[in-house]
């Protein structure tokens, strides 16, 4: 059983992974725009890493028994997690465009779930 504080912790970590990446990411106008200097490649890899950590606490979320994640159904978790599997096992496969897309376009309502969330853990 995960205590109410280690759902906080996990949500927080969450929280900050999506604020990293937000602010690592913040010039990138294009999946592309990854790859086209040494900076933004690190950047990329750093983000990954991110998403990486954003997964495995899902992963870790999705078996507490008090189901903090059920609240929200419209959220894919079991993407995420997925997602998390894939940067670990497959490193050398991660696609720049589904980065990129995950990035700009599904982080910012995650992120305003995870804050939701803190509010009740």
């Amino acid at each position: 059983m995960y205590k109410r504080s280690t759902i906080h912790d996990k949500l927080e970590e969450i929280k900050e992974s999506i604020e990293l990446i937000q602010e690592w990411s913040k010039d990138v106008k294009s999946a592309d725009d990854f790859m086209l200097s040494p900076t933004k490649y690190m950047a990329f890899n750093a983000c990954v890493m991110r998403l990486q950590v954003i997964g495995e606490h899902v992963g870790k979320l999705l078996k507490a028994e008090e189901k903090p994640l059920d609240a929200y159904p419209n959220i894919p978790w079991q993407a995420i997690y997925g997602m998390r599997n894939m940067i670990s096992h497959e490193y050398a496969n991660v696609d720049e465009v589904i980065v990129y897309d995950t990035i700009k376009n599904e982080l910012p309502e995650l992120k305003n779930i995870i804050e939701d969330l803190l509010s009740q853990y």
